[in-house]
């Protein structure tokens, strides 16, 4: 059985959290959805996470389509969608998307390091 992915260990890695930051504002830029984030942020999860609600919110009642684009884009499934929703009935739609686009690009930002050939 294939263990699930935590993004908790990364939180405090700034290296890291600032490589996610690069990865999501590449994805986004791609929809002109454009996230502005402070260089020397204490809390760049929090500030992370504001932003891309902010983004999900305004994609969702103006422009779903690109939202579905930019999740394709992101590479996260509908199955990932709904279990997500099924498993936090109490959450809104919009903070289930905007943890599952990070925890995707942690998980994107990790594996690449993890299989880098520099290290």
């Amino acid at each position: 059985m294939q263990q699930e992915f935590s993004i908790q260990p990364y939180l405090n890695d700034i290296d890291i959290l600032n490589q996610t930051v690069q990865q999501i504002q590449k994805d986004f830029s791609f929809f002109s959805v454009n996230l502005l984030f402070g260089e020397n942020s204490n809390d760049v999860y929090s500030q992370l996470y504001k932003q891309i609600l902010l983004a999900i919110k305004q994609l969702i009642t103006s422009d779903y389509q690109k939202l579905i684009a930019l999740l394709y884009r992101v590479d996260i499934s509908e199955t990932q969608i709904k279990n997500e929703t099924n498993n936090n009935t109490e959450k809104p739609f919009e903070e289930i998307i905007t943890h599952l686009i990070i925890k995707r690009c942690l998980q994107k930002v990790v594996l690449r390091k993890l299989f880098s050939s520099n290290d």
